[in-house]
Order: C-alpha cells, then structure tokens, then sequence
C-alpha cells in the first residue's frame, strides 16, 4: 500500500460487550444440536466427553488470553501465528477462512431445523434452507449495517438467552438422577469420538480475537472477556448435556436434530407452544451468526490489508460510518451461499459441516499454542505451553482423514504463488 498507515478498525468494545459478544459467539449451534448428536455418540457417557473438552478448551483458552492481549488484531490467530511464524501467517489465515465458510451455514441450518419444527411447518429440505438464508441474511445485514448496531444487538439479547437456557436447565434438575450412564453401552472410543464431535461447541474464543482490535482496552479486557464467558459457556453446556440425557430417550428421533426442543416440551408438559421456541431458539442463532459474521469479516479484510489476496477484490476497502469492511462482508454472503446450497442439495451433511469446522478450530488452537511457546518468555510459559500442545496432539487422533481439508486450505495460497510464479505479496502492501 502506497500510504504510510494502513486502515485501521475503530475501538468501540467495552468489558460487557466483549463478554456478551463471546457467550453470543459460542453458544448458538453447538448448544442446540450437538448435545443430542453426541449422546447417540458416547451413550451414557456423553456428559464425560463435554466434561474432558472442558478440560482440555481450558489450559488453551489461558493461552489464547495471553496472546490476544499481547497481539490484538483484525487477524485473530492468524496474527498469533504470524507474530512467531511470518511465513506460515497466510496459510492459516485460510484455513480460517475455510472454517469459517463451513461452520457459519451449519449455524444457520441447525437453527432453521428448530425453528421448523418448532413452527410445525412441513420440514422440507427446501423450506429449511430458505429460513436458513433468512438467518444467515440477518448475520451478515447487521454486520454490513456496523459494529455499534451489531454490538448493542448483542448486549441486550444474549443477557436475555442466558436467562431462558438457564431456566431450562433449572427446570430439568430434578430428573438429573435418572440419567443412565449405561445406556448405548458407552465405550472409551465412544466418549473420546463424542468428545471431539462437541468440540465445535467450545469453538468461537478465537473469532474473539478477530474483534481484539475493536477492544478499548485490549489489554485489560481481552484476557478478562475469555475468563468470564468460559465460566458461563461451561456451566451452560453441562447443564444442557445433562438435561438432554436425563429427559430426551437415547432412541429418540429429536435427539439428532433438535435435542433441546424436546427438554423444553418434556419440561412444561408440551403447555410452551413451538412458536415461542422457535422465537427463542431465531434470538439464539440470529446472535450467534452476529458474532460469527462479524468476526469473519474482520478476518478477510486482513487478509487484504495485508496483501493476501488479489488486489482487485477490494477486501481492504472500509465505508460507512462505523468505518465496516463492506466488501469483506458481500464477499463472504457469495461463499455461504454457496455451501448453504450444497448442504440444501445433500451434498454435505451438517454432521460433516460441524465436525469438520470443530475440527479446524482444534487445529487452530494448536497453531495458537505453537506460536506461545515460540513466544514465551519464561521457563515455567514454555513448560504450560508444552504439556497443552501434548494434550492436543494426543487428541488429535480422533479426527482422521477429515484433516486433509485444513492440509489442503493451508497449502492453497502458497501452491498459487508457485505455479504462477508470484514473488511479491498479492495487491497492495502494507507497511
């Protein structure tokens, strides 16, 4: 880039914005399908496998805290990665990318089949497709529309969430001692399958990082944000985990898409009507592609600001008032649509969407404790950063041949640039 200063992202999240904009980010399509998905999984364990991601998301969060505060940027873990490895900065910034292009339509489809059947609509593939697009349309109008309106959307509603889930749960308590821990006759290799299926649900700290740059107070507030929400995000998965197993039959139909709409309805005696579930289950998702939006967008105008892709796409251009990356954002309505399309067509399905996407997520927490240990200053940093790459690396071995498509997305631009033989950066440099 010919000018001295790059565009930069105005600061405009508080404390409580960033709290609320993680928990909004986090909860969404993990908590509504995946604690049904994984108890047909893991059987009666199902509840240990959200308690050992718990576990290992943990140490990594602490991690992933450290550098958002030392390293706050537009390009998230990216940035992370190319504050200690420059050269490896572009292909992570596309496997981000590619994370993304997956698992924002698997949001969107996950809450269009609540809101389906709790509308009590014929469940066609056509008609869950469209409500898909209405709520992925609604993610990326607010982001086009600017951080401030997204943000103050944000605020209001995910407090509102917390308050309704955590009634549901509440409500479930009594029949917690019910739950049959041997049912589907659980196996090891159940519960660490199980484990790595709702890892997807404890993905979204790192789309944090993409707003780290919007934060007033970097610093101070990022590492507190990931504390807090991390409490509410665990106590709320667990509780729904249980609540799933304790009321919803292991050989349920419900279980395998819309698994918490059953709790609901077991709990009030079916007297709460689907509409209002639907209702409460469109606030869930319409937050949660908020975030998710929001921060991909960040992500894809860095990766033009610095000069990662071709020029003539204008990722690095902001408009309006709130100063919003625009084109970022039209660029990224043109890929989920295309992916909500192949999902509409079966040509994926949205176990494939969210497993796949939870898995590069892994992965990308892997690339963050890398580059912690390749920064860590101290002894006692390198020997914390150590013990959790062992842990993840261990975990990893659930995943499989699926990890050929991160191989693949991180491979991509630096294949470009040899066949065409590009030796300088795509568009314009920054400085």
């Amino acid at each position: 880039m010919s000018a001295s200063k790059s565009p930069e992202l105005a600061r405009t999240i508080s404390l409580f914005g960033a709290v609320t904009l993680a928990v909004g980010i986090v909860v969404g399509a993990g908590m509504l399908a995946l604690p049904g998905i994984v108890y047909q999984r893991a059987g009666g364990w199902a509840l240990g496998s959200w308690c050992l991601d718990a576990a290992l998301v943990a140490p990594l969060l602490v991690i992933f805290a450290s550098l958002g505060r030392r390293y706050p940027s537009a390009g998230g873990v990216a940035g992370f990665v190319a504050a200690a490895f420059p050269g490896a900065a572009i292909g992570t910034s596309y496997v981000l990318l590619g994370t993304f292009a997956l698992g924002i339509p698997a949001i969107a489809s996950t809450g269009a089949i609540y809101i389906v059947q709790g509308l009590g609509v014929d469940p066609s593939a056509g008609r869950t497709a469209a409500v898909a697009a209405l709520l992925l349309a609604t993610g990326v109008g607010t982001t086009w529309i600017g951080a401030r309106a997204a943000g103050a959307l944000q605020n209001v509603v995910v407090a509102l969430l917390i308050a309704c889930l955590a009634g549901a749960i509440v409500g479930s308590l009594p029949s917690w001692g019910d739950i049959d821990f041997t049912v589907g006759a659980p196996t090891p290799d159940g519960l660490w399958n199980g484990a790595a299926l709702a890892f997807f649900a404890f993905t979204g700290w790192e789309m944090l990082a993409f707003v780290s740059e919007e934060f007033k107070n970097p610093r101070r507030d990022f590492p507190r944000a990931v504390l807090l929400s991390f409490v509410v995000v665990t106590a709320l998965y667990l509780g729904s985990s249980a609540a799933v197993q304790a009321l919803v039959p292991f050989d349920s139909p419900r279980l395998q898409g819309a698994p918490f709409l059953a709790v609901v309805e077991s709990i009030t005696g079916g007297k709460v009507p689907g509409s209002a579930v639907a209702a409460l289950v469109t606030a869930i998702i319409v937050v949660n592609l908020n975030g998710a939006c929001w921060a991909a967008s960040r992500l894809l105008f860095d990766i033009g600001r610095r000069g990662w892709a071709p020029g003539g796409l204008g990722l690095d251009t902001l408009s309006g008032a709130g100063a919003t990356p625009r084109v970022a954002v039209a660029w990224l309505t043109a890929i989920f649509g295309v992916v909500l399309l192949a999902h509409a067509w079966d040509w994926v399905t949205l176990e494939t969407l969210l497993g796949t996407a939870g898995q590069n997520f892994f992965l990308l927490y892997v690339a963050s404790v890398a580059a912690f240990l390749a920064l860590a200053r101290t002894r006692a940093g390198r020997l914390f950063g150590l013990v959790a790459l062992l842990a993840c690396l261990i975990f990893a071995r659930a995943y499989g041949w699926a990890l050929l498509y991160p191989v693949l997305l991180f491979v991509a631009p630096y294949a470009v640039r040899t066949v065409f033989r590009i030796h300088k950066p795509w568009g314009r440099t920054v400085s």
